[in-house]
């Protein structure tokens, strides 16, 4: 499928920032759920079309996760007064919760205005070697000057956010959470990998999903029809990455079997461990688990989600 880079004629942030405040000032105001989806699917479509004002794959893959992917599914939790945007007390609060993996504090704190010297050196100790890596090769891979601009993107918003007074009122979320010491496939999807979708996701699919399903076939069949209908759509949104990354080009959905596979798999593995209990048996020794809980995410991994992108080139990705 051919896909064509949009004209920069409209800046993107513009678009954003037209979109939010649109959802502010009118979506905010109707009652209705039904209405205020109803309301939202403009802006749905401005967000879907948002990556494609990018040139570079690594801009296309960002925007389409934090704006496309996790901004649309926290205005579709606002519609019914759900999720992080229902805190929000001004323009600037809808702007940076729908925007940034952030969330209102209960009870806000002031932060120190300045770093410390621990933080300080740890961000001259990541930021140093990039800056000696651009210098070294930005006349030879221009795309190498893309991903450090969204580097330095992200590490200055960590700087505002942990360190600005006015931001003290936001707490940051933590997406990743040593995900090297996971002991189960549950453990590394629900706790220390990616927490940020796993957040989202859990107030859009799973608990919604379990709630409506718990009295009808139980709690116990509705929890797992929660987890697989989670995993899917994270498949399916997953594809959509993609998709903007790889320059529109066809899904395999291999990338959704991944997320199929991880989920029978932890149903199982969740069976297992009960039986075991059951049992009276001595579960595995953490390093055990640790290790193949790591290698098979990394073995599914490269099988199912590297090598869809790389096979016949699909990693390259041209200005059409």
């Amino acid at each position: 499928m051919e896909v064509t880079i949009m004209n920069n004629s409209i800046h993107p942030i513009l678009i954003l920032l037209a979109s939010l405040g649109y959802c502010y000032t009118l979506v905010t105001k109707i009652p209705q759920a039904t209405l205020k989806l109803i309301s939202l699917l403009p802006v749905f479509y401005f967000f879907s079309i948002l990556p494609w004002y990018f040139s570079s794959s690594f801009l296309r893959g960002i925007i389409s996760f934090f704006i496309t992917w996790i901004a649309s599914f926290k205005l579709l939790l606002f519609c019914f007064n759900r999720g992080p945007l229902v805190t929000h007390t001004n323009y600037i609060d809808f702007i940076v919760l729908a925007i940034f993996p952030v969330r209102m504090k209960v009870k806000s704190s002031p932060l120190k205005a300045s770093m410390d010297k621990k933080s300080l050196l740890k961000l001259l100790g990541a930021l140093v070697p990039l800056l000696v890596t651009f210098f070294m090769h930005k006349d030879k891979n221009s795309q190498l000057l893309v991903i450090l601009h969204g580097v330095s993107i992200f590490y200055g918003f960590y700087v505002i956010f942990t360190n600005d007074p006015a931001m003290a009122r936001y707490e940051l979320m933590q997406i990743f959470n040593k995900p090297y010491l996971a002991i189960s496939l549950k453990e590394f999807w629900g706790r220390r990998w990616n927490r940020y979708s796993s957040y989202i996701l859990r107030l859009t699919i799973y608990e919604p999903t379990q709630n409506s399903l718990k009295g009808v076939i139980g709690i116990g069949q509705a929890k797992v029809v929660a987890l697989i209908s989670t995993l899917v759509v994270s498949g399916v949104m997953h594809e959509m990455l993609f998709y903007y990354i790889t320059c529109g080009r066809r899904p395999t959905w291999e990338v959704t079997w991944f997320f199929l596979l991880h989920g029978l798999c932890m149903i199982f593995e969740a069976g297992s461990m009960h039986f075991f209990r059951v049992m009276g048996w001595t579960l595995v020794h953490p390093a055990v688990s640790v290790s193949s809980t790591l290698g098979f995410v990394l073995v599914t991994f490269y099988w199912l989600l590297a090598l869809p992108v790389w096979r016949n080139g699909q990693n390259i990705c041209e200005l059409r």
